[in-house]
């Protein structure tokens, strides 16, 4: 049993003077709010009364320990989700919750003045919580693709036991400013399929990311796999459709294309798009939509030993950085 905080004091706070406006401007809203949050909060209390990871029951002769967890989950089929603890899936039930309450708090702030005062907090909230989802599935798939003995699997089971003991952040904190950094500058610094200079190269001669991406870049840029993983972030485009497309261009004589005109000669239907089809969603909305696809279709790579890369880029990443042991 482990006590789960149902909000932060930021969190609360801002929901006090989001509270007190309602109540002046919309009443029935303002209740709405309490009644969700009051939910929230006997959810968390659910959560924190189910049976901890961390505690051993006695029922095995080799004691529990997170190394002897991190060979289970490997082992069992983690992503599936009958073999999740309780704990984690209502846990995770929980996180989404408290995610559409401030989705629901963010729609109203776009639409009524009166609380757009408050925008820029409710956001930075909402992004602290989609990220601790991306983070929980990034570690889902990186233990997924682990025999469970090697290091860096019992790194990403220790964070991801953190989050499901404690409904914590983890790592998400430091991580996601890197993938949001990338995800911005793929909008202003546009590769184009079929230049002279790669992805890689590209992106090494942009002064917007920061030296992380650049040693990252610098130390393992030449891996086929991180090219392709690359080229499927930056492109939202699969591998397979990449291929495609690059027989495409050979077929018309292109030499190069940009994003827009890869996505018409292929004749993709927006939905088909790994980021989605919806070009006003939040951009970090269409980040984790983005790793969600490009996730599973790594996954489907693996396991049927098709060619294409079979870690997404964020996976790889965060297993550079643990490998240089960086506190990022």
């Amino acid at each position: 049993m482990s006590d789960i905080i149902a909000f932060t004091e930021q969190e609360l706070s801002l929901l006090s003077d989001c509270r007190e406006l309602l109540y002046v401007h919309e009443p029935n809203l303002a209740s709405l709010l309490d009644s969700r949050v009051e939910d929230l909060e006997m959810l968390a209390g659910i959560v924190g009364r189910s049976a901890s990871l961390i505690i051993d029951l006695g029922f095995s002769p080799l004691a529990r320990s997170v190394d002897t967890l991190a060979a289970k989950l490997s082992n069992q089929g983690i992503e599936e989700v009958v073999n999740l603890p309780a704990k984690a899936s209502l846990g995770r039930s929980y996180t989404i919750s408290k995610l559409h309450l401030y989705g629901f708090l963010r729609k109203i702030a776009q639409m009524q003045e009166y609380l757009s005062v408050h925008r820029e907090r409710i956001l930075v909230c909402y992004h602290a919580i989609l990220f601790s989802l991306m983070a929980e599935d990034l570690y889902i798939s990186i233990i997924s693709d682990s025999l469970g003995n090697e290091e860096w699997a019992r790194r990403a089971t220790k964070d991801l036991v953190l989050m499901w003991e404690q409904r914590s952040n983890a790592q998400a904190d430091s991580f996601a400013p890197l993938m949001q950094q990338l995800w911005e500058v793929r909008h202003t610094l546009v590769p184009v399929l079929g230049t002279l200079l790669r992805t890689v190269e590209l992106l090494q001669l942009s002064f917007r990311l920061p030296p992380m991406w650049h040693d990252f870049l610098h130390d393992r840029g030449k891996d086929e796999e991180v090219v392709y993983a690359l080229d499927e972030f930056l492109f939202s485009l699969s591998y397979e459709q990449l291929n495609n497309l690059q027989e495409i261009m050979q077929e018309q004589l292109l030499n190069a294309v940009s994003r827009e005109e890869a996505h018409r000669l292929l004749g993709l239907r927006p939905n088909q798009l790994l980021e989605g089809p919806d070009e006003e969603d939040l951009p970090a909305i269409r980040l984790y939509r983005s790793f969600l696809r490009r996730n599973a279709l790594a996954r489907l790579r693996r396991d049927s030993a098709r060619p294409g890369p079979r870690r997404t880029l964020e996976q790889l990443l965060l297993l550079y950085l643990w490998s240089k042991d960086t506190q990022f």
